[in-house]
C-alpha cells in the first residue's frame, strides 16, 4: 500500500468516525437549544468571563427542513468576541447539528482568530479538508477538530480556548 493510499484511508476513517459523532448531536428543538446556550452563557457572565449574556443567541426565519441559530457577538471582558452560526436540520429522529462555525476574535493576542467549522458533508475531500477543522487566524489550513455539541463548544471555548490562546 502506498502512503497516499493510507492518508487516504485514515481520512476516510476519520470521515466514518465524524458522521457517527454527528448523528450523537440529535437535538429535541432549536429553540430548546437557545433556551440552554443562552443559560450555559449567562453562567460564563457569572462566572466574570463575559461582559454580557442578554439576548445574543437568536434563531433564524426557518428554512425548507431546518433552522439557524445565530449568535453575532459575544463579548469576553478581555474584549475578544465570539460569534457563532449554526445550521440544524429536522430529521425523523430529531434535529441534527448539519454545520456550524465558531469564530473567536482574540483581542490583543499574538493569534488574533480561531476559526472552528463543521462543514457539510457534500462535496469535500476528506484528505484536503476534515469535516470538522479549525483554522488558526487567517489560515488556510485545515486542522481536524472533534465534533462535539455546541453547548460543550461553548464551554471549551470560554473556559479553555479564550482565557490560554495566544497569551
Amino acid at each position: 500500500m502506498s502512503w497516499e493510499d493510507d492518508l487516504l484511508s485514515m481520512a476516510r476513517e476519520r470521515e466514518n468516525a465524524s458522521e457517527a459523532a454527528i448523528a450523537t448531536t440529535l437535538l429535541e428543538h432549536p429553540g430548546t437549544l437557545r433556551r440552554e446556550l443562552r443559560h450555559d452563557l449567562a453562567r460564563q457572565a457569572d462566572f466574570g468571563r463575559l461582559k454580557q449574556s442578554d439576548n445574543v443567541i437568536n434563531l433564524g426565519p426557518p428554512t425548507y427542513g431546518g433552522q439557524e441559530l445565530v449568535c453575532p457577538a459575544v463579548e469576553f471582558k478581555s474584549d475578544s468576541k465570539l460569534d457563532v452560526k449554526l445550521d440544524l436540520e429536522e430529521r425523523q429522529q430529531g434535529w441534527l447539528v448539519r454545520r456550524f462555525q465558531f469564530h473567536l476574535h482574540l483581542s490583543g493576542r499574538r493569534i488574533p482568530m480561531l476559526r472552528i467549522h463543521l462543514n457539510e458533508q457534500v462535496g469535500h475531500d476528506p484528505v484536503r479538508v476534515p469535516r470538522c477543522h479549525f483554522h488558526i487566524g487567517d489560515s488556510q489550513a485545515h486542522i481536524p477538530f472533534p465534533i462535539m455539541s455546541p453547548r460543550l463548544m461553548v464551554n471549551l471555548i470560554c473556559e479553555h480556548i479564550e482565557p490560554d490562546l495566544g497569551l
